[in-house]
């Protein structure tokens, strides 16, 4: 069972969609990429948690990106929903731009976040990421990106083992998304930046995963995070690509749901301890 629910916040309008019982998780999905990507990993986590997911600005029927958002505005209006819905402080999971978003709403508002996992992501692009942001854009500026874009994410976001694998419903369906509204999410990624000393404001418990074959966010961008926030863990996938959360479902949601129920339980214990 789950339930569609439609949200106006300070700064957006959005879509929710609440799946499961039990601790709640908060998910956020990544650039161009709408709350139905998640289906597949909130089908196998709603049997143990709660799964909460959103649409960010500028996908699905939330509202629009605007020519001034940048990354925090995002991270807020997540903050901002967790208030509305009454549910924190929360465990909250990201990928990809997703996981940017995750680390700043932890960063900034670190009393509504229980656990933090930040899948497939980065602080800072390095020159790579952002030549492959610089690209899709162009394919947008062609006029082709209904026919282009999605394949061009494919081949860039599987691994070599998974490159016949199509993205999940949700994720960068070009045709139903403005193309104003991607590009605006293109320059909100590429124009992010995480200092270590916003990195080093975050305090609750952090895993940071990635796959040996993303090209996207490398294992060097996942140690950098790893490096930046103190007490993280980081487990590397091997085989896995950027899209390692959509290659393959059980393998994300065991990780995920490992670390949230392993947290989820400290939680209790806290409390108990402090009854006592």
């Amino acid at each position: 069972m789950h339930t569609i629910e439609k949200h106006a916040l300070s700064a957006l309008s959005t879509t929710v969609k609440r799946m499961g019982s039990g601790p709640a998780l908060l998910m956020i999905q990544g650039l161009g990429t709408d709350h139905r990507a998640w289906g597949p990993a909130m089908e196998r986590l709603a049997p143990h948690l709660e799964c909460i997911s959103f649409d960010n600005r500028g996908v699905g029927a939330a509202s629009d990106v605007g020519p001034e958002t940048t990354m925090e505005d995002l991270a807020d209006d997540a903050a901002e929903l967790i208030d509305a819905l009454g549910i924190g402080p929360v465990h909250v999971c990201g990928v990809s731009m997703g996981g940017a978003i995750a680390m700043r709403v932890a960063s900034r508002h670190p009393h509504l976040v229980r656990s933090l996992a930040l899948h497939s992501t980065a602080a800072r692009p390095d020159p790579r990421l952002r030549a492959i942001l610089d690209f899709r854009q162009k394919i947008v500026d062609t006029g082709h990106a209904g026919e282009l874009l999605r394949p061009f994410v494919e081949i860039t976001a599987f691994s070599p083992t998974h490159i016949s694998q199509t993205l999940p419903v949700g994720a960068t369906e070009i045709d139903k998304i403005n193309a104003e509204e991607y590009a605006a999410h293109l320059r909100v990624a590429t124009e992010q930046w995480m200092t270590d000393e916003e990195l080093a404001k975050i305090t609750a418990p952090t895993l940071v995963t990635v796959g040996t074959e993303d090209i996207l966010t490398t294992p060097d961008n996942a140690r950098d995070l790893y490096r930046g926030i103190a007490g993280a863990e980081l487990l590397v996938v091997e085989g896995g690509g950027h899209a390692y959360y959509a290659e393959s479902a059980d393998l994300f949601a065991s990780v995920q749901l490992g670390w949230t129920l392993r947290h989820a339980a400290l939680g209790l214990t806290e409390r108990s301890a402090e009854r006592w």
